[in-house]
This record gives structure tokens, sequence and C-alpha cells, in this order.
């Protein structure tokens, strides 16, 4: 994230064996460095200029005063003795450095008594030396002096806040050479580019920041509230910091690749736009009027190049061999010019598993991306590494059609989640559970805007509802299960609609939606009618978990891994879709649901992968094609109920809607899509 690509660093702290004087090391990773401000009255505080936190003496634990835990430890000896401290320091304290407070940071710290370390070696506990260093310093430092104290046994009120001057760098550079674990070759520097300074106590106080302008470093501003006055950095070094924050300065090497970089890329946008025109001017001129006409046609296509029209698009496409041409994300040199050490090129991160761009479109692929040399590319791949060389910004057609049905597929199952979803258990007689984290990510998808690039494809994955039944015995259900922190209930439609769109299972069909509950047979003769393979319509396949995840959208793929069995259609009548005229399983005839139920249910015991009903008939193709001149999927609008949504679809709506239904309220899948999808179901009272 760019958080971590600013912020993160890695200090090690080191543990020291005094008996042995064998060393671990511990690595972490940081986002700011709390440091503390030493006192004036400290025993062998690290105070001078010269000293390193490397180099510093090893003071014994026998040698500390008494009571003391180490050298960070505080060593008054008694109250008097301190308040004479303090009161001198009121007029002769000139107060510390940043780098003093680094250093105190880094200063060694020894684990005696209660904080004795176990040693590997020795086999027990024993008296140790702790000291933290830098293993890897961040583009952004942040500082954070610790001003703040307060005591536990007497809560926040007791507490106070040190205000004692801290001076920091203003104009001049941090080194933090001193500070790593391994001493550079060269200086590490850093400028200060803001600060956060408070002002009051305790109790109360006020936050003030200051902060450089990007381009003139002689500028800072102060921002007070709505306040923002300009400063002279003279007013910035007499702020009392609370947060400091510091930007690595780069190498000369660095500050010539940036320029480097930027001239490559001037002189290859020049080749492009004489390319452009020289074959502008080749187009043969018929009249008077055509070579009249040139000046203006020059224009345009001056205005097409800055805009990136199709000429330039498809150039980009298919460059021309004599511009020699290459492509680094514009991501990446951002990077390059703001920050001292770049990282390597993140080339792949824009190429789909066939090795080309997983974009929708032309206009979204070339977007990205500045055109450079492919000498120049060659260089930065060699230099920082990463890659792989980009010559062609050219679309995976493969990706283009698995985007599309994607998105098409999800605005078709949006749609009939909300036509078939009721509060109660629709045409059939049982719920359908379904475990609730698989609903929170199927709303996350179904909610999303339609996707222009392969890597934003979220598809929330097969219903997995192992976790609702018991480790120790799989075929039965949880004895704890909570409605919406673990499951919600829909009908048979909806159920058999996940299951034809995204597999999984198995079915846990339940007469309540609260225990104590009776279990069901699933109702497979419940599949809605627009499933239901019918010749002459595709709409089955492109709705199907096979030709979305599997085929990706290929429907000659689809073809050679499942034959012919949803293309061609069965004349015989029996073979479609079974006698739906009752609406509850037990008006079906006894033999053919319970042949169906049987299968059905050792289906379930055998594998969770897909779960939707086997009596489709062989031999039929899909229903409904879904319209082809709808590539740009419309945005989810908020649904109606779903009530009234059964109300509005074609044919009489269920018995079950009425309003005298005894049936009970559901937790429809689609009741709670208004809510946050990201909000954890809550458990119903």
């Amino acid at each position: 994230s760019i958080i971590s690509e600013l912020f993160q660093g890695k200090v090690v702290s080191c543990v020291r064996c005094l008996q042995c004087n064998q060393t671990s090391r511990t690595s972490e990773a940081v986002y700011d460095v709390s440091v503390p401000i030493p006192t004036a009255n400290e025993p062998n505080s690290p105070l001078s200029a010269d000293s390193s936190p490397v180099s510093l003496p090893a003071t014994s634990p026998a040698h500390l005063p008494s009571g003391s835990v180490g050298v960070r430890s505080s060593s008054w000896s008694g109250v008097l003795g301190g308040l004479g401290s303090k009161v001198k320091s009121w007029f002769y304290d000139k107060g510390v450095s940043l780098t003093d407070c680094l250093k105190r940071y880094c200063a060694p710290e020894y684990l005696t008594g209660k904080e004795q370390y176990y040693c590997e070696r020795c086999k027990r506990k024993i008296d140790c030396e702790k000291r933290i260093l830098f293993k890897d310093l961040p583009e952004i430092l942040c500082i954070h002096l610790k001003r703040f104290r307060f005591d536990n046994a007497y809560g926040w009120f007791a507490g106070s806040k040190n205000s004692r001057v801290v001076t920091f760098p203003v104009t001049t550079p941090l080194d933090m050479s001193q500070f790593m674990e391994e001493p550079p070759n060269q200086p590490v520097e850093y400028r200060l580019i803001g600060l956060i300074q408070h002002i009051g106590s305790m109790g109360g106080g006020h936050y003030i920041a200051y902060c450089q302008h990007k381009r003139r470093a002689q500028d800072w501003y102060e921002f007070d509230d709505v306040q923002v006055n300009p400063v002279m950095p003279e007013q910035v070094e007499r702020a009392e910091p609370y947060v400091l924050f510091y930007q690595r300065v780069p190498t000369r090497a660095a500050k010539f690749e940036r320029q480097t970089f930027k001239k490559d890329m001037r002189g290859m946008q020049e080749r492009i736009n004489q390319y452009l025109l020289s074959m502008s001017r080749c187009r043969p001129q018929n009249s008077m009027s055509d070579r009249s006409s040139e000046d203006t046609n020059m224009q345009a296509l001056q205005e097409e190049i800055r805009n990136q029209g199709p000429a330039l698009r498809n150039l980009f496409i298919s460059p021309a061999p004599e511009l020699d041409m290459a492509f680094v994300s514009k991501h990446w040199y951002v990077r390059l010019t703001t920050m001292s050490r770049p990282g390597p090129l993140d080339n792949k991160e824009y190429l789909c598993p066939h090795g080309k761009l997983g974009y929708s479109s032309a206009e979204l692929a070339s977007e990205p991306f500045f055109p450079i040399s492919k000498n120049l590319s060659s260089q930065l791949i060699s230099l920082y590494g990463g890659g792989p060389e980009i010559t062609s910004l050219e679309n995976c057609p493969k990706c283009q059609a698995h985007i599309l049905a994607y998105n098409l597929r999800k605005q078709a199952e949006y749609e009939m989640v909300t036509r078939y979803d009721t509060k109660d258990t629709g045409d059939g007689r049982g719920w359908y559970l379904v475990d609730a984290d698989w609903v929170d990510h199927w709303k996350r998808y179904v909610k999303s805007e339609p996707v222009t690039n392969y890597w934003d494809m979220c598809s929330p994955g097969p219903i997995q509802n192992e976790k609702l039944f018991k480790k120790e015995d799989p075929k039965q259900t949880r004895d704890n299960l909570r409605l919406k922190a673990d499951y919600i209930g829909v009908n048979a439609c909806v159920w058999w609609l996940f299951m034809h769109v995204h597999g999984g299972g198995p079915p846990v069909v339940r007469n309540d939606l609260e225990m104590p509950w009776q279990e069901i047979s699933p109702e497979t003769h419940l599949l809605p009618d627009e499933l239901r393979p019918k010749e002459g319509d595709d709409f089955y396949m492109r709705t199907s978990r096979e030709f979305v995840e599997e085929c990706g959208g290929d429907e000659e793929l689809y073809k050679s891994l499942y034959g012919t069995k949803h293309l061609q259609g069965d004349a015989s009548p029996d073979s479609q879709q079974p006698d739906t005229s009752a609406g509850d399983a037990e008006n079906v005839p006894d033999v053919e649901l319970t042949e169906e139920a049987a299968t059905a249910a050792a289906d379930a015991d055998a594998t969770v992968t897909d779960s939707r009903p086997d009596d489709l008939p062989d031999g039929s193709p899909p229903r409904a094609k879904l319209p082809e001149e709808a590539v740009e999927v419309p945005a989810v609008e908020p649904l109606e109920p779903a009530a009234e949504a059964v109300e509005e679809s074609a044919g009489d709506p269920p018995a079950s809607t009425s309003p005298t239904s005894a049936k009970p309220p559901s937790d429809a899948v689609m009741q709670e899509m208004d809510e946050p999808s990201c909000q954890e179901p809550q458990s119903s009272s």
C-alpha cells in the first residue's frame, strides 16, 4: 500500500547474553519511531555529539544505581535531589537535540531481575543487554517525541507533559547513518518536510502543523485550524515539536536517473509526434481543398495526441519498429521522481496470466503508462530489477471476454435474486442455510461497480457451508449456530440460483430458522425456470460458474469441455422441466421426489463443489439470451423490498407472500443490501 511504501521501516532488537555473549536478533516492521526525551541528570547519558549507539560503553548491571533496570531507567536519588535538578534546569537547561533523543532510543538497556531474558545457549534466564538499531529506514521517517506520561495508578489526570526544549535540524540534513545496524557506505540523510506542535499541557492544548513547500524548500507554511500563513524557517526552528516528518534525501545517482528518465521520455514523445505527423502528410491529397485544410488537420492531430486519441492508442498497440518503444507505468514514474529509492519496476502487476494487459478497452489500457525507449527500459530493469519489459499496450482478448462475461452474469444474478428473494420460504417448505461470511462476500461482489480490468474481479467463490457442521461429525450441524452471525436463510429458488452461479454447498434445509428445527430434503424441482436449459438460448451457459470462472467467458472452450450437453435441445416433452404446478414439495409425486432427494443427498455427502440439482434434461440448451449490447453494465441501483419484487414479476405471486401467511419472517439475502457490505452480521434477539 502507499502507507507501507512511504512509512514502513525495520528495526532490529539485539539481545546479548552477559554470560555467554550470544546475541539474538529480532526484526520488526515499524511505521513511526517513539523516542524518549533524555533528562539532564540521567547517568551514562549518551548526549555527546560524537558518540554512536553501537560504540557506547557496555555498563555492567552491577554498576547500575540501586533499583535501576537499565540505562533508560529513572535514577532519582531522592525527592529533594530531583527537585533540585528541576529547579536548576529552569535556569541552565539548554535542552537536547533530536540526535540525543535517537541515541537514547538506541542506547543499551540491561534486562535484570524480573526482566531477565531466557538464553537459548545457557538454557536459563540470565542478565542480558538489549539495544535497538535500524535495519531498514523508510522513505518518510516519522519521529514521535514522548512528551506525555501518566501514572497508571492514578489515571490520566495524574500525568504530566515534558516541555523540555528539543532542537532539530530544519535547513540542514539529519544523518541517520550512526543508528543503522550495518554502517552504510555513504551518509543516509533526511530533510525536514513537516512537524506537529502541541501547545498546552496534559489536560488540554492545541495542535499546530508546519509544512514545507513541495518545490520551494525555503518556503514554510503554518496550519492553525482554518488559518494558513507563510512563516520563516526560523519560526519553525523555535516550535516545540511533538511529531516530526523527515523525507529521505536522494543520492546523486538517483537524481541523475531522474534527469535521464525525463530527458528520454521527452525525446520519445517528440519522436511519436513527428511520426504521426509524417504519417498524416503521407496521405494522398486529391484537391486544392485537401491541401488548404492541411493546417487544420495538423492541429486536430496534435489535439488527438494530447488527449491520447485513437491514432495514438493504435500506435501504442502496434508500435512502429523505428520508434524502438517500450512502456513504464506512471505509478513507478511517480516513485522514481518523488522517492529516493523507487524499487523494482512494477510492470508485472499490469499483466494478465496470458502475458498481456488485462483491461476491458484500449482507452483504459493506455492510460497507466508512459512511452520510453527500449534502451532506457533495459537499463532501468538492470538497475532496479522488476519487469518484464512491455513493448506493446495490446489488450488480452481472452481477458476482455472474461470481463464481459463476469459483468453480464453479475447483473443477471442481481436481477434474478431481486426477483426470487422473499421474506419467507416462497414456494418451498424449508429454509436453505447459507454461511454468513460467504453472504457478506457475495454482497460486496454484487454491489460493486462493473469491473474494467482483470484484477478487480472478486467472485465470492463456492458456498462454504462446511463451517456450519461439526468437525468431528461432518454430517451434523453445530449446536451453537446463530442466525445472522453464522448463517442466513434463503428460499429454494435463491439457493438453486446460487448453486448454478457459484456452486459449493452442501445444502442445509430446515423447516425453521431457529433451533430446534427439523431437516427437510432439498426441493430440486424449485429450480428457477430461467436456469433450465432450453433450445435456442444460452442463458444457462452464460450464467454458470463453469462458463465464467472455469472457461473465462470462452464459448469454444466451454463446448470442448462440456460437449453438447447444454447446446442441443431435447425434443422429448418428458425431458423438459419437471412438473411445478404445486408449490410445496409434498404435492410432488412421492417416487420422483424421493429419487431426487436421495440423489441430492448423495451428491452433498460426496462433494461440496457443486450442489445444483441433477434433474436437468440432458441435451437441453440454455434459455433467455443475455443482451449482446450490454457491454457497460449499469451501476447497481437500490432495490425495492423483495416481496414487492415478487408481486411485480410475471405470473401469479406465491401464496406464501400474502399478509396472512403464518410462515416465520426471513433474513432474506437482499433485505440488508442497503447496509454497509463490510458490516459484520449480528445475531437476532
